[in-house]
């Protein structure tokens, strides 16, 4: 009988640690846009590969881009003239997924802070984004410097768009221990 509370009462301990751990972490909440723009004056995201190279449609299943999107506080990239308005840049690739309709696209890129109190941090997200849905997931799946070992994941919806360049607002709620 005595091994058995002893067995209980260790158990018990073992729960309690996770517990203890999940109640040290913050939760932070951030709403920022990026500007995404494959076409224009102003292009930050390029088609690198598809089945015409790089000059393949982004609207066709394995086309892979680029992008070094800029990330603002507001949705117009104009707003508070200068850099007071940039959160940092948006830089990673895209693919698109689905044969049948184009409209989905694999998501991998790094927020990089810049010129804020989190300058030099980042955030890592990841995710299918399903264009014509009136939202979107992604996973934060880490992070670096102010932002090391953040999860969490981002409500992501279309703020504007002009044939496919997009504005998107991100809505990111994530830990950090």
């Amino acid at each position: 009988m005595g091994a058995v509370r002893l067995l209980f009462a260790v158990m018990a301990m073992v729960v309690m640690v996770p517990l203890s751990a999940t109640a040290r972490e913050r939760e932070m909440n951030m709403v920022f846009y990026m500007h995404d723009n494959l076409s224009g004056t102003n292009v930050t995201s390029f088609t690198v590969a598809g089945f015409n190279g790089s000059s393949s449609d982004f609207g066709k299943f394995g086309t892979f881009i680029v992008m070094s999107d800029v990330v603002t506080k507001n949705p117009d990239s104009h707003s508070d003239s200068g850099s007071g308005n940039i959160v940092g840049r948006a830089q990673g690739t895209y693919v698109n997924t689905n044969m049948v309709t184009g409209l989905d696209f694999f998501m991998s890129f790094t927020l990089i802070f810049q010129n804020m109190e989190y300058n030099g941090s980042t955030l890592e997200f990841q995710g299918t984004d399903r264009f014509g849905q009136p939202q979107c997931e992604y996973a934060v799946v880490g992070g670096t410097g102010k932002f090391r070992f953040a999860r969490g994941y981002a409500v992501v919806t279309t703020e504007s768009n002009s044939g496919p360049n997009a504005v998107l607002k991100f809505n990111t709620t994530f830990l950090l221990p």
